[in-house]
């Protein structure tokens, strides 16, 4: 495990190395995520976590800016760490408590403990040194640096103070109406807010300055160039360490949050984690500019340097972050699907009468059970996690079934008609676009349908006239945009894991009966049976507009409970026909084209189990969920206007019933692995 936790190097400068929402780049650190993204938020480690950003910024300040320094100083020396070194210090902290070998000891807490080590050794006697500080030092390189002590100072300063007033802003800002004009106060502090963030970018630009003025000149003696050499490691060794540190802050601020919810406190801590990551960001850019400028003085490359000296190589780190990057799933689920009908007095709306009706239809039907597997092939780049997936359209390889077949897919090339890498590509760009789709084929085989014999006066069944076996394809195609990306904070406080906006297409043929109702009284909202057709198979087709939302806590905790609600509307064409005489076989048709309007509600309610340690790469999740969808439909096919005064409403005077709602309802355990 310790090659997967080997820090990135300079490679992470060229990759990009943190992601952070509302704070520094947005990259995504494939690396971090692999170690942090799945843990849970247990309040010892992220004590632990926050304080190591603390103390990495008080370090930062003691090395560069408050510790005397003279060329060939030997506590210096302590700012080493290579792989062994590091394997050492793991093996220190990881079994010990807070992390008690369940959670990743992050590799900027070893850059902290050598720094903390070499100011050990600093602080201890010894002769006058030369300089005051490290940047000091480094600004007698070149007269364009001699200010870098001060620019360090006001650079931090002043981003911590900008931090602070922003936040006091937000408060002020949240505590009045929407839209409410600024107070004098809260005026006069946006103008502070302004100059503030106005001295952040002229120190960076100081920083820019004195890093063009360091690049543009070697050094002239050895002394000046081991002056350089020891600058450069000390730089890198603090670059390395913030480096590492905003690598683990999107994960850390998440999970200070998630402790704030969970607790009902406010957000302060979360403030004050932020303010402490956006100053870290901030040395960090500097650092950069510094280091890179340094290497023309110290004439050592880069990877040469202190800071660097934990690290693969270049191949080696490429071949690590391709690694952290690549998933395989595996996915094995056993699902049964039941399907029923349900029988409403006011199926559409109203309460229905049938009385006069002379047939109905009785479903029987065995449920589908299905055990399948599939594979698939996914890797994460730039923002993005699963952004390529190969197989994506991979239908469910059935590996056993009865009563039917169920096939789930999430590929949108599929469905438009491509094939193979084509499909693949073009579900590669619709992931990054942030497009979520999710297919599902049902095919039930067993089972009768029944046409009973109703007395029109009583309502009660006379008995079974005719039967016929029943065969049923379900075909439903949801794609969706996740509006949860948008907002992953807002949606995490709300313990929403998805927030899902689109379209869905639903597609099923069942024999039905269609019941003609009319509405006598506009006063009472009461329809009585005008007339019924015979029974037909007829396909139910809606293009709906709607929405599905995931509520759960993610995978972070062992046993985690979450649910699905889903609500779309629409319809859809639909030919149906009526005879003469409804009971008997035959007869003249008369055929009607029509609009079904279609309803569709899904529920589920599941729990998530997590079978694996947060260390551990595999990642292997069993969910145990239990689904329920209801589809109501039917036709209005006259509208009737009625006049109160001065006013007309409109209230539906025929409709065309269907008899009842369609259930489709079953258990699903899915367990999913991830490599």
């Amino acid at each position: 495990m310790r090659g997967l936790r080997r820090a990135i190097g300079p490679l992470g400068l060229l990759l990009g190395i943190m992601a952070s929402p509302g704070c520094g780049p947005s990259t995504y650190n494939v690396r971090a995520a692999r170690a942090y993204a799945n843990e849970d938020a247990n309040p010892s480690v992220v004590a632990d976590r926050t304080k190591e950003l603390e103390r990495a910024l008080a370090l930062a300040d003691r090395l560069l800016v408050a510790t005397p320094y003279s060329p060939g100083d030997a506590w210096l020396r302590a700012l080493r760490l290579d792989d062994d070194g590091a394997d050492a210090l793991l093996e220190r902290f990881e079994d010990a408590p807070p992390y008690d070998g369940e959670y990743e000891v992050p590799i900027a807490k070893l850059y902290r403990v050598r720094i903390d080590e070499a100011l050990a050794l600093a602080a201890a006697p010894r002769a006058a040194s030369k300089h005051p500080s490290l940047l000091a030092a480094v600004g007698t390189l070149s007269a364009g640096a001699k200010d870098l002590p001060v620019t360090w100072r006001v650079l931090t300063d002043a981003r911590r103070k900008l931090m602070e007033r922003r936040g006091r802003l937000e408060e002020w800002a949240e505590s009045r109406p929407l839209g409410a004009p600024d107070t004098p106060e809260m005026a006069a502090l946006r103008a502070e807010v302004s100059a503030i963030d106005g001295t952040v970018r002229e120190a960076q630009q100081a920083v820019l300055a004195a890093a063009s003025a360091l690049r543009s000149g070697a050094a002239r003696s050895g002394e000046e160039r081991a002056l350089a050499r020891e600058a450069l490691d000390a730089l890198t060794f603090v670059h390395r360490m913030h480096i590492e540190t905003l690598a683990m802050a999107p994960y850390l601020v998440k999970q200070v949050r998630r402790l704030a919810r969970d607790e009902g406190r406010d957000g302060r801590e979360t403030a004050r984690v932020r303010a402490l990551v956006a100053i870290v960001d901030e040395q960090q850019k500097a650092l950069d500019q510094l280091a890179n400028a340094l290497v023309v003085s110290a004439a050592t490359p880069l990877d040469d340097a202190a800071g660097y000296a934990m690290h693969e190589g270049l191949i080696s780190q490429a071949a690590a972050v391709n690694f952290d990057a690549s998933h395989l799933k595996v996915k094995t689920d056993f699902d049964t699907l039941f399907f029923h009908e349900l029988a409403s007095a006011g199926a559409s709306g109203g309460e229905n009468d049938y009385t006069g009706r002379t047939r109905r239809l009785a479903y029987s039907v065995d449920p589908v059970s299905m055990l399948g597997a599939r594979a698939i092939v996914t890797y994460d780049f730039l923002h993005v996690q699963n952004a390529a997936s190969l197989n994506a359209g991979f239908k469910t390889n059935r590996l056993w079934s009865q009563g039917g077949d169920i096939q789930y897919t999430a590929s949108l090339g599929d469905l438009v008609g491509l094939d193979g890498l084509v499909s693949d590509f073009f579900d590669i760009g619709a992931d990054l676009l942030g497009f979520n789709t999710s297919v599902k084929l049902a095919t039930f085989t067993s089972g009768s349908v029944s046409e009973i014999a109703v007395d029109p006066k009583t309502g009660l069944d006379t008995g079974v006239v005719a039967k016929a076996p029943f065969q049923l394809r379900y075909k439903q195609i949801d794609v969706g945009f996740d509006l949860s990306k948008l907002f992953p904070e807002e949606a995490e406080d709300l313990y929403m894991e998805a927030g899902l906006v689109g379209f869905r297409y639903l597609d099923y043929e069942l024999p039905r009966i269609f019941y003609v109702l009319s509405q006598p009284d506009t006063s009472v909202a009461r329809y009585v049976l005008d007339r019924q057709s015979p029974p037909q198979s007829v396909e139910s087709r809606f293009y709906m507009g709607g929405f599905a939302l995931r509520f759960g806590n993610g995978e972070w905790p062992r046993v985690s409970p979450f649910g699905d609600v889903a609500v779309y509307g629409g319809a859809g064409p639909i030919a149906y026909y009526f005879t003469p005489d409804p009971t008997l076989p035959g007869g003249a048709r008369e055929v009607k084209n029509a609009t079904l309007i279609g309803l569709s509600g899904n529920a589920s309610l599941g729990l998530r189990f997590r079978l694996t340690s947060y260390r551990s790469r595999p990642r292997l999740v069993t969910e145990v969920s239990y689904l329920a969808e209801l589809v109501g439909q039917g036709i209005v096919s006259n509208i009737r206007g009625v006049k109160q005064g001065d006013t007309t409403s409109y209230v539906v005077d025929k409709k065309v019933d269907l008899g009842g709602f369609d259930l489709f309802h079953g258990p699903r355990v899915l367990l999913v692995a991830v490599f």
